[in-house]
Order: structure tokens, then C-alpha cells, then sequence
């Protein structure tokens, strides 16, 4: 998600959040936050970029092994034609719903066997490499909703002390 030009520095710090600035179409401010990272270039300060990601923090949701999950990078030289941009790399749980869309259109051709012929006439290539990826595929995406439903906190039960 790239931006610049006369738009403030604080609202293009905001839209790389927003789910109108996506690549994908996926809502990233009401998923759960592995990682994050920041890269900015153009005439900006690090304090502007500390202030920004400090008003963000408490609106994003990381998981728990990870709060301060925040890499930045800055480049003093501004893209050609622009004072600044920002650039928001992301690993968000939101990231599930794409996943899961490519594999119902894969299971949906795979179960007429359409294409196939194109891969398995490649030497080395068989259906069971096919199958495998889906299922390798289809646990990510129940990872991602794992981590989406216990908010990325592990769910180990604990005994408790009993008193005599």
C-alpha cells in the first residue's frame, strides 16, 4: 500500500490500516497481527514515525508473544514526484479468507479434473503433489483461524492448587 503526495503524513500512517487500501479485499484492523512492518520514505522523522505507531498500536490487535511486533525502515530520498510514502508488510490473520477462497476455486476445477492434463504431463509432477499442497494450504488457513480464535494466547489448562 503505497501513498504520498499532499496527503498528511498521520492519515497515510492510518490508511495503510484501513481495509479501503488493501491489496487484497480483507479487513486487517479486526484481525489479530503477527508481525508488522513499516517502510517509509521521503523527508520524515523518526519521531513522527514512533508517534504514529504509538497512536496506532491500541486500535491494532498483536498477538501475544508479540505486542511490540514493529519493524521500520526509512529511506531519506522520496519517491520521484512525491514529498514521502509509507509501506505497511503484514502478516494478519485476515489473510485466512484469501486462502480459503483459492482453495475452494482449486477443489472446484480439481474435482472435474480440469487442467490437470497440464500439470501432470510435466515430468516428476503427479496428483499426489497436488493433494498434498491443498492439504498443506488448508492447515494455514486453520492455523490462521486458530491463532483468530484464541486471540493468538495458548490454550493450556492449567491445574489448579487445591487446599487441604
Amino acid at each position: 500500500m503505497l501513498f504520498a503526495g499532499g496527503r498528511r503524513l498521520n492519515q497515510s500512517f492510518s490508511d495503510v490500516f484501513s481495509r479501503d487500501y488493501q491489496l487484497i479485499k480483507a479487513d486487517p484492523k479486526h484481525s489479530l497481527y503477527l508481525a508488522c512492518a513499516l517502510i517509509l520514505r521521503g523527508k520524515v522523522n523518526m519521531s513522527d514515525i514512533r508517534r504514529n505507531i504509538e497512536r496506532l498500536q491500541p486500535s491494532l490487535r498483536f498477538v501475544h508473544w508479540n505486542q511490540q511486533g514493529w519493524k521500520t525502515g526509512h529511506c531519506s530520498v522520496p519517491p520521484i514526484g512525491q514529498a514521502y510514502s509509507v509501506l505497511s508488510l503484514a502478516n494478519n490473520t485476515c489473510f485466512r479468507h484469501t486462502l480459503s477462497d483459492i482453495s475452494e476455486r482449486f477443489n472446484k476445477l480439481f474435482r472435474r479434473k480440469a487442467h490437470l492434463h497440464h500439470y501432470t504431463a510435466v515430468d516428476g509432477m503427479e496428483l499426489d503433489q497436488l493433494t498434498q499442497s491443498m492439504e498443506s494450504l488448508n492447515s494455514l488457513v486453520c492455523k490462521y483461524e486458530s491463532l483468530e480464535t484464541t486471540m493468538g494466547v495458548p490454550t493450556v489448562h492449567r491445574p489448579r492448587f487445591r487446599l487441604a
